[in-house]
């Protein structure tokens, strides 16, 4: 069972049969009075809902046990509770805010031994920097992630000391800074919500502890924060036996593990609760003007993993890209094979295209190997780069010596290659080969290759740009990264730190940073359909004109039509 559901349906069940003992005759007298009392009615709910304030006294006060639950028209008591009731104070935190904007944790005092007193008291004296939701960080320069210490909090198993311990950065969760480098006056103008998240995440060590420390309500007095426990076996649902037999108490003695998990509830139970909506978003209420629209601002980035095809392909012409192991790649210049050409100082010339697809990948190239028989060139573009055997034929004109040389060469030049590889797109190669009886000529092209996982494009998907462009939408709340930076229409001047993202790809993996990656708002805009009377004035203004101490005319207007008529003001 749902028990938002549940605590509200059993609140307004009085409300709307407390009228219904005696049958209306349908005359005209009782019609009119079931309208006067609808309207009480309507007055009365609203005057019990209306506000934050309000709902806290008639529901939640009443559900949580700290009152007792009554009808909106406060005839009749009952006991409404159904949630634990805080009835025990476990921990106190008193703080002082610094010059520089940290915050000073000067005292912890807690009650370790559930009797309702605070027998230990600790002076700690922790300078925190970062606010963290499991825990905090102290820098000496906030901006500069390198001169934080990060701490989480930790309790004792057997006291229950409350204390800290040295964890990596990336095991904190919704940070922000509060220093001074980030904002002036941060930890003076949230210290209400400073001091929530500082006690909510020392409240989810303590529950590791013992599970009886369970943190039902926090009140913030100046620079001093209580937290109260909840007296977990007295959970009941009103006056039903056996609570904790059911799925519900078995959900919240879990939330006392998991602090974080209990607001999370709580929020999706508000979305799917019909009376909560009915309360809250004004189906009750008759006049209410605006609507809540949520949405999320959330940012992805892509993971580029290439294959060795991703690198360079072949393009036409003769050759082909062979691969040679997990990140090289060969390339054949011109046509493998033995005497396939014959002739008496003939020239032949082969072209090999390649598309270079990401030449930064390519970390070397090597020309590994030439065979000809028996003079070859070997040109990039319009450039002879190489030219064998003897690496002094370089233009367009013939042989600097004999054709005829009698021997096919095998060389090995292993020069650098990359030059002719660093720029994305097609690049033409060309071999051009003298030959004297029968002959063949080719060349092979060693790359090394960059297969490691990189930042790939980035794109933002934006659900709120109707609301931000609607001059009757303005941002009531707003959550980046897990960090309040909206809060009630009213700017929290608390900024997220920088997050860090693990995006998996198929074979590797990278840790990205951004300064943020998930927003999640709530604008209130305004629904009111204004009245249009130009009508009304115009038809006055005609009947005004028009009106004789004998008759009258009018001008009627309907669905965008006018029609006109007359009649006597004396029958």
């Amino acid at each position: 069972m749902n028990l938002l559901r549940l605590f509200l349906g059993a609140a307004m069940l009085p409300v709307f049969f407390a009228h219904a003992q005696n049958p209306i005759k349908p005359n005209v007298a009782d019609i009119s009075k079931s309208k006067d009392l609808a309207s009480s009615i309507n007055t009365t709910v609203q005057g019990q809902t209306n506000s934050a304030s309000r709902l806290n006294t008639s529901q939640i006060r009443p559900a949580s046990g700290d009152a007792t639950m009554t009808t909106y028209d406060g005839k009749t008591s009952f006991n409404g509770k159904a949630v634990c009731q805080g009835t025990s104070e476990f921990m106190r935190m008193l703080v002082q805010p610094a010059a520089n904007g940290d915050l000073k944790l000067l005292n912890i005092m807690q009650d370790t031994d559930m009797n309702g007193s605070l027998n230990m008291t600790s002076s700690p004296g922790w300078n925190i920097s970062v606010v963290c939701s499991n825990g905090f960080q102290t820098c000496s320069d906030a901006n500069n992630a390198a001169t934080c210490k990060s701490w989480a909090w930790v309790a004792d198993a057997q006291t229950y000391q409350l204390g800290r311990k040295s964890v990596a950065m990336s095991d904190l969760g919704g940070c922000y800074c509060i220093n001074n480098s980030c904002g002036n006056n941060l930890a003076w103008n949230n210290l209400g919500q400073v001091l929530n998240d500082l006690g909510g995440g020392a409240s989810q060590a303590l529950s590791k502890a013992n599970p009886w420390f369970t943190l039902s309500q926090i009140k913030v007095d100046g620079v001093s924060a209580s937290f109260v426990g909840g007296e977990t076996a007295s959970c009941s649902m009103g006056d039903s036996k056996n609570f904790f037999g059911t799925s519900d108490g078995k959900k919240i003695l879990n939330y006392q593990d998991n602090y974080n998990a209990m607001k999370t509830d709580a929020g999706d139970a508000t979305t799917t609760s019909t009376a909560y909506k009915m309360i809250t978003n004004g189906s009750l209420n008759p006049n209410e003007q605006s609507d809540f629209r949520n949405c999320d601002i959330t940012r992805s980035v892509a993971l580029n993993e290439p294959t060795l095809n991703d690198v360079i392909s072949f393009d036409g012409g003769e050759g082909t890209v062979q691969q040679c192991g997990a990140d090289c790649l060969q390339l054949v210049l011109g046509r493998l094979g033995d005497d396939y050409w014959s002739g008496t100082c003939k020239y032949f010339e082969v072209t090999s295209n390649f598309f270079v697809k990401q030449p930064d990948r390519i970390v070397n190239a090597t020309l590994i190997n030439a065979v000809f028989d028996d003079w070859m060139q070997l040109w990039a573009g319009d450039k002879v780069v190489w030219s064998g055997p003897y690496n002094n034929w370089s233009d367009a004109g013939p042989v600097p010596g004999a054709c005829e040389l009698g021997k096919s060469w095998n060389q090995n030049p292993n020069m650098d290659f990359k030059q002719y590889l660093n720029k994305e797109g097609q690049i033409s190669f060309k071999i051009r080969v003298e030959v004297s009886g029968k002959g063949e000529g080719y060349a092979l092209v060693r790359i090394k290759t960059d297969l490691s996982c990189k930042e790939g494009n980035e794109n933002v998907t934006n659900t709120c740009t109707a609301y931000e462009n609607d001059r009757d939408c303005q941002l009531v709340d707003e959550t980046v990264d897990g960090v309040k930076t909206f809060t009630s229409s009213i700017n929290t001047g608390l900024i997220p730190l920088a997050q860090t993202q693990v995006v998996q790809g198929n074979f590797c993996s990278i840790a990205v940073k951004r300064d943020w990656f998930k927003k999640k708002r709530t604008y209130r805009c305004n629904t009111r359909t204004d009245n249009n009377f130009d009508n009304i004035i115009a038809r006055k203004a005609y009947v005004d004109k028009t009106v004789t101490p004998g008759d009258y005319k009018d001008k009627m207007f309907s669905n965008g039509n006018v029609t006109y008529g007359a009649g006597e003001l004396f029958e």
